[in-house]
């Protein structure tokens, strides 16, 4: 079906390779004057003349030969659009595109993905890379056309409403520190440890179990200076390598940063860690957060310090 481009194109194109109205007529199933209408109708919409017409037939003026080699590569374009949109179509019914970066990795969807694909047979999963340094609203926006789920820590006071979200488990606070740093080889922190440093967190806004946090650390805590971060990638792991910084961290990103030493702080906040998907799911998308809502409710992730 050509539904994006005029089909006074379809005659056009027929006339000028076959020369004649009535042959391209016949190859179009419709009689001769309706073609020779259909050409009528685009050389007025054009302006100018498209074909010389004479008893032998028709052949193309200098503007249709012009016309002809940008309507053929209209056509195509037509063509193949239309065919990435049914792949697109297709894809949404099937496959579950996972968006993935250095902090929201796929760690727990393989062993999900493995406990359910008997139950889904005909589910697919494709990785995707994500911008390490979008902002949280860049990467949330995308979420239904770049990719459909992207499992991490849910930033829960600026994301509520942008997307839906499915809780895997609680992740705690922790505190990465470099190698080098006094509190390095610590088991376990308190705020009373932290008097006197520098805490890396994320800007207030985006988590209120953090906005909770930080604002226990204000009151009680005057001499510990917060550092605001806009977004947590490499840089900001490696700024807490390269200076004297605690970073407010967690479990699940012990991994990231080899020169950073992460150690579990004392405190009761918890941070929600699971699946982010768009508000209006694809089939696929749909299918597949329906089959991981039945398995949680015999199983459990507790891995990488969920709790």
């Amino acid at each position: 079906m050509k539904i994006l481009y005029n089909h006074q194109l379809d005659a056009f194109l027929q006339v000028a390779d076959l020369g004649s109205f009535s042959k391209a007529a016949e190859a179009m199933y419709i009689s001769a004057p309706a073609v020779i209408q259909q050409i009528k109708l685009l050389e007025d919409r054009c302006g100018f003349k498209l074909f010389f017409r004479s008893n032998r037939g028709v052949t193309l003026t200098p503007a249709g030969q012009s016309v002809y080699q940008d309507a053929k590569a209209i056509v195509q374009l037509s063509e193949n659009a239309l065919q990435k949109a049914r792949l697109l179509v297709e894809s949404s019914e099937h496959t579950v595109r996972v968006g993935t970066s250095l902090l929201f990795r796929c760690r727990l969807l393989p062993d999900i993905w493995s406990r359910i694909s008997d139950c889904c047979p005909d589910l697919k999963m494709e990785i995707l890379p994500m911008p390490e340094k979008s902002t949280r609203i860049e990467s949330i926006t995308a979420l239904g056309t770049d990719y459909d789920i992207r499992e991490g820590i849910y930033s829960n006071a600026s994301l509520t409403g942008r997307s839906d979200f499915l809780e895997l488990g609680r992740s705690p606070i922790c505190c990465a520190v470099s190698k080098r740093h006094r509190l390095a080889k610590e088991k376990e922190l308190t705020l009373e440890d932290l008097n006197g440093e520098y805490l890396v967190m994320p800007i207030e806004g985006a988590s209120y179990e953090v906005d909770a946090f930080r604002a226990e650390v204000k009151s009680k805590y005057p001499t510990i200076q917060i550092v605001d971060s806009k977004y947590y990638g490499a840089d900001t792991f490696t700024l807490c390598e390269v200076n004297p910084y605690i970073l407010i961290t967690q479990p699940v990103y012990a991994d990231i940063h080899s020169n950073l030493v992460t150690i579990p702080l004392k405190t009761e906040y918890t941070l929600p860690y699971g699946l982010m998907y768009a508000t209006e799911p694809t089939p696929a998308t749909n299918k597949f957060i329906t089959a991981i809502k039945q398995l949680l409710k015999v199983y459990r992730p507790t891995t990488h310090g969920l709790t």
